[in-house]
């Protein structure tokens, strides 16, 4: 059995990651204040940003990938 926890992805203006989960439940994210990351820097490239993909565990920009419990993590940080 695969488990999946990520229904959809969508990137929005600003550098704003939507996550939609399985549960029903929407996650807005606020990248920017990553983008000065090493990891996250070809994120600031409106075409890799604009890439976005989900396999229901991950979240994959071209060769920058995010997990499910990163993702929360993040969301939990204060900037």
């Amino acid at each position: 059995m695969k488990r999946r926890y990520l229904k959809d992805v969508t990137t929005l203006p600003d550098y704003i990651l939507q996550v939609d989960f399985v549960s029903g439940s929407r996650l807005l994210l606020d990248m920017k204040p990553y983008l000065d990351k090493i990891r996250f820097l070809s994120l600031a490239d409106k075409n890799v940003w604009s890439s976005a993909v989900t396999n229901g565990i991950f979240v994959r920009f071209g060769d920058v990938e995010l997990s499910h419990d990163e993702i929360l993590s993040m969301a939990e940080q204060e900037h």
